[in-house]
């Protein structure tokens, strides 16, 4: 299998090593590490203890311990939080983003064989069509590309997937603060362990999951016009239900009230971002629907 080769410059990897390290992340963020011991990556979050998202990121065994593979921005925050929880645990949280860089490794087609690359390899764990995703020294990344015949995309593949399959990132489809985990999702990506126990934000996300009261998810949407940018709102007759996300021309990912998208539909009405009208679709691998 050919694949298009992707690298991802907006991402963090904090290191989390010690004897302690799994069980310091079982019982701090929402993805079950138990899950590890049958797949190579996973992909979670660490919430406030009210359940609003403070940081979500790919989780992947690496050497003794644990990659976290998180947003740019919020790298130096996750390192103060966790470097806050560890208390006395043998944990111990470094920042390796200078040495390690990031690749999206998206299938381009069913032929030729798939490229052997030095370093950590996983799958994506949130939508097998995202492929893979590969960390590999920063030393050893030119000379590794080269071996490997694979030459960097420098186009919006990557976005367009994403958008494409229905798998929202931040910070185009949300801001870290602003989210509980369900409004983006992450209960469809087996980013939350519902069963393993206490984490922080537990109770909240359990409640939300119970009850049945998740009503802003992230959506595709799609226009003959060219979609406006990422948090232009969403209208129905003047009316807000929603925020326009990451937008590749005219395919887009969008945080709606699924209730009123429902009733807008019902009553024939308009839903528009700008000047452009939507068509509004959910991605084919989640269970929820409008109402």
């Amino acid at each position: 299998m050919s694949v298009s080769a992707i690298r991802l410059t907006n991402r963090a990897l904090l290191y989390i090593g010690g004897s302690d390290a799994e069980i310091f992340l079982q019982g701090l963020i929402t993805f079950d590490m138990d899950r590890l011991k049958d797949r190579a990556s996973g992909f979670g979050a660490l919430l406030t203890p009210q359940g609003k998202l403070l940081f979500d990121f790919f989780v992947v065994p690496m050497n003794d311990g644990y990659l976290l593979d998180t947003l740019a921005d919020a790298g130096a925050d996750l390192m103060k939080r966790l470097s806050m929880y560890k208390l006395r645990a043998n944990v111990s949280v470094s920042d390796i983003s200078d040495d390690v860089s990031v690749l999206a490794l998206l299938p381009s087609s069913d032929e030729g064989d798939e490229p052997t690359l030095p370093g950590t390899v996983v799958t994506d764990p949130r939508h097998i069509g995202l492929g893979n995703r590969a960390y590999i020294s920063e030393a050893v990344i030119g000379a590794a590309l080269a071996d490997a015949a694979l030459v960097i995309d420098e186009t919006d593949s990557y976005l367009a997937k994403r958008i494409e399959l229905g798998v929202p990132e931040a910070p185009l489809d949300y801001a870290y603060g602003d989210v509980f985990p369900h409004d983006i999702n992450l209960d469809q990506m087996n980013a939350i362990g519902f069963e393993k126990g206490c984490f922080v934000g537990q109770e909240v996300v359990s409640r939300m999951k119970h009850r049945g009261t998740a009503r802003r998810r992230i959506v595709l949407v799609s226009s003959t016009d060219e979609l406006p940018e990422p948090g232009t709102e969403i209208t129905v007759e003047k009316k807000t239900i929603g925020t326009l996300g990451s937008v590749s021309t005219h395919l887009g990912l969008a945080a709606v009230r699924l209730d009123r998208v429902n009733d807008a539909m019902e009553a024939g009405h308009f839903i528009k971002a700008g000047p452009a009208q939507l068509t509004l679709a959910l991605p084919d691998w989640v269970s929820f629907r409008w109402v």
